[in-house]
């Protein structure tokens, strides 16, 4: 009688192959600079926000197909997410509470004479709803996720704010100056930490997706009604606020131990 040697089998992970990964990191960017190169309008206007949507919306198609073709979407984070302890989530529930607080009391400020557009509102809605989906979906979900399996925990999601920072040095294309750019990466860099917490804390982007799309639309929204006649003030403590949120995430991701941001 004969038997069979058995061979153990290798396990791949989902992870390992890092040509679909940097290739969607890579049509990304080049789909969201060319969106901006393609604006007509101000990078500052609401006008360009409310085009952006269908730069946004091939984003949106890029990462649903990339992400049916090569990764699981659980290793991504698209998944339910888990009760974590309120350390870890409260910087995002805090940020988003004020923003959000900030947008209705700078509307009380405008009269009604002077008060913009109620429909651009929900324009502007409308793509930082896929503003939110697409940069944790990217940045939070595959990257977080590639960097993390390739070179380790605290190296990766550095890696991975890095890349999101990064992302905004897009506006460059827009005609925004070189001091605002440099501005935009360091602050994109300490906020997305609040996010990246919130993102591995409950292992899943559904909070962090939301937070991000209404975080941005009340910002865009507050600018709207400043240059309608509010004042700035709140504005300028809401920055302050997301500053030190972000540097107390930072701290917190920092001294969290090693560990898989999602798994199967």
């Amino acid at each position: 009688m004969s038997s069979n040697p058995t061979y153990p089998v290798k396990v791949t992970h989902p992870l390992d192959r890092r040509a679909p990964v940097w290739g969607v990191l890579a049509m990304a960017f080049v789909l969201l600079g060319w969106g901006e190169h393609a604006a007509t309008e101000p990078y500052t206007s609401a006008a360009f926000v409310v085009g952006y949507f269908w730069t946004e919306l091939q984003v949106t198609a890029l990462l649903l197909v990339a992400t049916a073709l090569f990764f699981p979407w659980q290793w991504l984070g698209l998944r339910a997410p888990q009760a974590a302890a309120w350390r870890h989530v409260a910087p995002l529930a805090l940020l988003i509470l004020v923003v959000l607080a900030v947008r209705v009391w700078a509307g009380t400020q405008v009269s009604a004479q002077a008060r913009p557009d109620p429909a651009t509102a929900w324009l502007l809605l409308r793509t930082t709803l896929l503003v939110g989906l697409n940069e944790e979906w990217l940045f939070r979900g595959l990257a977080l996720a590639a960097f993390c399996h390739w070179w380790g925990w605290r190296r990766g999601w550095l890696a991975a704010l890095l890349a999101f920072a990064s992302l905004h040095l897009l506006n460059l294309i827009g005609d925004v100056p070189p001091v605002g750019a440099a501005f935009q990466f360091v602050n994109t860099f300490v906020m997305g930490s609040v996010f990246l917490l919130a993102a591995v804390a409950t292992r899943s982007l559904l909070w962090p997706m939301l937070g991000h799309a209404f975080y941005d639309w009340a910002v865009l929204d507050t600018q709207r009604f400043i240059a309608a006649g509010a004042s700035q003030v709140p504005s300028l403590l809401l920055s302050i606020l997301a500053l030190l949120l972000g540097l107390y995430s930072l701290w917190r991701l920092w001294h969290m131990p090693e560990r898989v941001p999602y798994s199967h």
